[in-house]
């Protein structure tokens, strides 16, 4: 699930409330549970939140949120330190606490990677608002003519997971980051959303993003105005440098790349 998206449009107008006001099958998603909704309103007033601004493309009854999915639900919420992306864990979610994820995303933060976290409790992560255009979304809008402009954000990407590679960090949502990488405005990459990330897993975060931009047959677009790279020289080199993930082979990697 991503963490932020682009600023949605959304018909509903009256979206920003006082957190007593949130509805508790937002708050405590999927119940309705009044007594948790309580709780969970103190437990908001204890990181700050006070407002949440319920808009976006996803929709939990008639109440627009940004995103949804297995753990928790994604909202916009102005806060002590500004307008930040909130998620709400859900009451059926098979994780106790929003802390592992909010660990995983303050190591990486620690080497500049991922939005900022704010603050975290129990049931909800707060963090940086990233304003942007997802991978997805931009890859389409790349053609022949403008990619040579786009080639600093391949490189930045390619060197943030080679980045989390080398801390052995291992974000798991990489082999298909449609929904996990944000474009800002200056094309400068975000990589969000730490749900799945682990210290404790073989690290593929390089290889991962390797195969979905130059390699992945459903995604040909960036291959195909790119002119490259030779997809067996690719093939290659991504073998050595998981047999020796060195600065050494990452910058081969970058060479075959054509960046």
């Amino acid at each position: 699930m991503s963490s932020m998206i682009e600023t949605p449009a959304s018909d509903n107008e009256s979206g920003l409330l006082d957190i007593q006001d949130i509805p508790s099958h937002v708050i405590c998603y999927p119940t309705t549970d009044q007594q948790e909704r309580q709780r969970r309103i103190a437990e908001l007033g204890t990181i700050g939140v006070k407002r949440v601004l319920l808009r976006g493309e996803k929709k939990i009854g008639r109440v627009h949120v940004i995103d949804k999915g297995c753990v928790s639900l994604v909202v916009l919420a102005e806060a002590d330190n500004g307008v930040g992306v909130l998620k709400i864990r859900r009451t059926d979610a098979n994780r106790q606490s929003m802390f592992h994820e909010a660990n995983m995303l303050a190591f990486a933060n620690s080497y500049e990677i991922g939005p900022r976290l704010w603050t975290c409790s129990e049931n909800f992560m707060l963090m940086e608002y990233v304003e942007g255009v997802l991978i997805a979304n931009w890859i389409t809008g790349v053609t022949a003519t403008t990619l040579d402009s786009l080639k600093p954000a391949f490189r930045s990407l390619l060197h943030q997971c080679f980045t989390m590679d080398r801390i052995c960090l291992d974000h798991g949502e990489l082999g298909n980051p449609s929904k996990h990488v944000i474009l800002r405005e200056n094309n400068n990459p975000v990589v969000i959303d730490f749900e799945s990330a682990s210290k404790a897993r073989k690290v593929k975060n390089l290889t991962s993003i390797c195969q979905f931009l130059f390699i992945n047959k459903e995604n040909p677009k960036i291959s195909r105005h790119h002119g490259g790279p030779e997809i067996g020289d690719l093939h290659k080199t991504l073998r050595g440098y998981k047999q020796d993930p060195s600065e050494e082979k990452f910058r081969q990697i970058l060479t075959t790349c054509g960046l």
